[in-house]
């Protein structure tokens, strides 16, 4: 399965205020950090917010932070956030009426397991854990808030 940017994002600017956990983040510095456009942090942290696991303060000591422990922040409710998580395949032909077949269809129920048992395999990862695993590297050797998510991404 490959993962949207959106997701990539997320994980990133979670990431970040994981790492800064004392720290209002500004999206600029998020941006920087990870080589991305502020537009795009500001467009995912909406998003994140409504999923509770950030919160954001206004004003000019304002930002983002964790809402809650990076412990308790489980990758498969970030993925389940920002990916559709419900495959449905199209019917052939193109009809104009909807498909009658389409919920019936076994395509559909055998991509609505596998994504499951995807997403189970997620939950049982939180955002505390990729956290511990980063490198403990000089700020000099590696790029501030760099992520490895080498294939979790593409096209989105």
């Amino acid at each position: 399965m490959r993962l949207t940017k959106q997701t990539s994002y997320a994980l990133r600017i979670l990431l970040h205020c994981a790492l800064h956990p004392d720290e209002q983040i500004k999206a600029a510095d998020i941006a920087k950090a990870y080589n991305i456009t502020e537009f795009n942090v500001l467009k995912i942290v909406p998003l994140l917010v409504h999923g509770g696991f950030v919160k954001t303060t206004r004003g000019r000591r304002g930002g983002l932070r964790l809402a809650q422990p990076a412990a308790d922040i489980r990758i498969g409710d970030v993925v389940r956030l920002t990916e559709e998580t419900h495959i449905l395949a199209d019917c052939y032909g193109q009809l104009p009426e909807p498909c009658a077949i389409q919920s019936a269809s076994p395509i559909n129920r055998i991509l609505d397991t596998a994504l499951g048992a995807f997403i189970e395999v997620l939950e049982q990862h939180t955002l505390q854990e990729l956290v511990d695993a980063r490198p403990q590297t000089p700020h000099s050797e590696r790029q501030s808030g760099e992520l490895e998510l080498t294939g979790l991404t593409g096209n989105g």
